[in-house]
């Protein structure tokens, strides 16, 4: 069973280094739309049999619920890698064979990204990565069995999933995936994003806060 895991922070915590573009509502309101592009996606990706959004945050489980995800409330902050564990639980208690890690600020991600990904996946013990754009961290990690590596979230995680794939003998393998790649942390990430309009519940939302003009795009086009 092919189950998806997204984890997300507490609205009041994340996207942090947007702060000099946008204001904590405005962070938050943004955080929520690319949730709700991710999860959009889900429900659409013919190869994904369940997903779940893992989180301390209520409003977000909220909006996991309304899209058809489980709802796994982490119970207070416990990091990436610590409410990835608590989804790890959830999601084996469901009877899940293959876990997919996607995080949650990748407004790009389409469900034919994620059926190629799941579709590369075998029987046979393996991990999969998708690194972010910068060529240094983990976007989406797959790993079958779920628990056949631990997670390694945080700094140049791609090469430590890689080193502790090697440890465990467990074959490896990283994938090109362009739109999972592109993740928004920083103001120019989101300058890139919003040089180009697309239908997105996130490009929407930067055009409902009146953020365009900030980032030097005509809302008029």
């Amino acid at each position: 069973m092919n189950f998806v895991l997204v984890p997300i922070k507490a609205l009041t915590q994340g996207k942090s280094r947007l702060s000099a573009l946008l204001s904590d509502a405005q962070r938050q309101s943004l955080s929520q739309a690319m949730l709700r592009d991710v999860l959009t996606q889900l429900r659409r990706a013919a190869t994904v049999d369940r997903f779940g959004v893992v989180t301390s945050d209520q409003t977000l489980l909220g909006l996991a619920r309304g899209l058809g995800a489980d709802a796994i409330d982490e119970g207070h902050p416990r990091g990436l890698n610590g409410a990835v564990a608590v989804g790890e639980e959830f999601c084996l208690q469901q009877g899940s064979t293959t876990l997919l890690v996607l995080l949650s600020d990748l407004p790009l991600v389409t469900s034919e990204d994620v059926d190629l990904l799941l579709c590369e996946a075998t029987d046979e013990p393996e991990v999969l990565l998708v690194t972010c754009k910068e060529g240094e961290g983990t976007n989406a990690l797959l790993r079958t069995p779920p628990l056949v590596i631990p997670t390694c979230f945080g700094g140049p995680s791609l090469g430590a999933h890689q080193a502790r794939a090697r440890e465990e003998n467990i074959a490896c393998r990283v994938i090109e995936a362009p739109r999972i790649a592109f993740d928004i942390d920083s103001v120019e990430d989101l300058t890139l994003f919003a040089s180009e309009p697309t239908a997105t519940h996130t490009y929407q939302a930067l055009q409902d806060l009146d953020v365009l003009p900030a980032l030097g795009v005509d809302p008029a086009g």
